[in-house]
């Protein structure tokens, strides 16, 4: 019997919803939000779509896809080059490897691994920064943003729910 391989452009033009979309919310990530007194830090957009498109249907959000991301985030944003590639290919490794666990479970149970999954990737995150830097970071900003992922994942988990149900049905 011979072994049929899929790729991402077996599924046709759909196939590269999650692909745009992530990279439309990873743009808003870009976006300017508060005054010049006040910036007010945004979401890890990238990070909650790698792991939503993964624990949903993972043929659809490859390494390549996350690389894809995760690079344009390291050239738009001011972070040491193939940090945030690094982090979204071992966010999808992590969900790849986990997902056996917690598929099919409550949306409470999705939020939990997210939450734990962003906690070690910031903290990892952190310490590279530190590390290339050669100083240690302030933990703060970082900190701040891991809330503000975490507690923003149930929105735009929704959004991208609704956008896999229309879209992708």
């Amino acid at each position: 019997m011979a072994k049929v391989k899929l790729n991402i452009s077996s599924f046709g033009a759909k196939g590269y919803v999650p692909l745009m979309v992530s990279l439309f919310l990873s743009a808003l990530m870009l976006l300017p939000v508060g005054t010049g007194v006040s910036n007010l830090m945004m979401p890890h957009f990238a990070l909650m779509c790698v792991f939503y498109w993964t624990s949903t249907r993972p043929l659809m959000m490859p390494y390549g896809a996350c690389a894809i991301i995760g690079l344009m985030l390291d050239l738009w944003l001011n972070v040491p080059m193939g940090l945030n590639l690094l982090i979204l290919v071992l966010a999808r490794l992590f969900v790849i490897n986990q997902i056996k666990y917690y598929k099919g479970r409550s949306r409470l149970i999705y939020w939990a691994v997210f939450a734990v999954l962003a906690a070690g990737l910031f903290t990892l995150s952190w310490a590279l920064t530190s590390i290339v830097s050669g100083r240690v970071t302030a933990v703060e900003p970082i900190l701040f943003q891991f809330l503000l992922t975490i507690f923003s994942y149930a929105i735009i988990g929704l959004l991208l729910g609704r956008i896999r149900r229309t879209i992708l049905a």
